[in-house]
């Protein structure tokens, strides 16, 4: 990447009522979506043959949903973190616009979990689901912590050459599935109203970029030994 900064300000679209849009908003600079994929198929080949799978790895054997990759521990070139980087400041940017549209929210977050890059080929897509649903740890059989508290989605999406895999709102039947153009940031509430899925991909290699916003300090992390510093270094002021 030669240019140092490859988003824009941009200007926000309502999709539905709480959830908006800001097309083009951002560069994909040309070979990166390739490039990173190779990572993921890379570190998919070594999830396979290996005894100790991340927790990341599960991802790869659901039968629907895209593969969701740690970039921040698994990107192998500067040039991705680099991108990565980018991705940051561009949420940060548009969740900052975000929290003037609606500012109730901005009192209830105060922590950025850590970012996924998600990718996937048909036949798979994500079904119906809300993103502060209810998962329990498998080491201690008890609910999450996290998503009980997770308050916003942010998700950049990277290309649009595919046919299918458009955004689709379950209590918002009136509004058509939502294709974002490439290089554009969506960003919703995370509670069960804003149930979503996506329609088929029929073709071509979805890739995004996702992270949340939530309302809790980080324990899981904690109580898995994680680096305090770490921790705290996504709170948001």
């Amino acid at each position: 990447m030669k240019k140092s900064n490859l988003w824009t300000q941009g200007s926000p679209k309502e999709i539905v009522r709480g959830v908006v849009a800001w097309e083009n908003c951002l560069e994909v600079p040309e070979g990166i979506i390739e490039s990173m994929n190779e990572d993921v198929d890379k570190w998919k080949e070594e999830q396979d043959s290996s005894s100790k799978q991340s927790e990341s790895a599960k991802s790869l054997y659901n039968a629907n949903g895209p593969i969701r990759f740690d970039p921040e521990q698994e990107f192998k070139k500067e040039v991705h973190y680099k991108f990565l980087r980018q991705i940051q400041a561009n949420s940060l940017n548009k969740a900052a616009q975000y929290f003037e549209i609606f500012p109730d929210v901005k009192r209830e977050v105060n922590w950025m979990e850590k970012y996924q890059y998600i990718t996937y080929r048909p036949p798979k897509h994500m079904e119906y689901h809300s993103d502060n649903h209810s998962v329990r740890n498998p080491k201690t059989n008890k609910f999450y912590i996290a998503p009980y508290m997770r308050r916003v989605t942010i998700l950049t999406y990277l290309n649009d050459d595919f046919m299918g895999g458009a955004l689709s709102f379950r209590y918002f039947p009136e509004r058509d599935p939502y294709k974002p153009p490439a290089g554009s940031v969506v960003i919703m509430p995370s509670s069960f109203i804003y149930s979503h899925a996506t329609t088929p991909l029929l073709n071509g290699r979805k890739a995004a970029f996702l992270v949340s916003l939530s309302s809790n300090f980080d324990m899981d992390s904690y109580n898995d030994g994680k680096p305090l510093d770490e921790i705290k270094a996504r709170e948001l002021s």
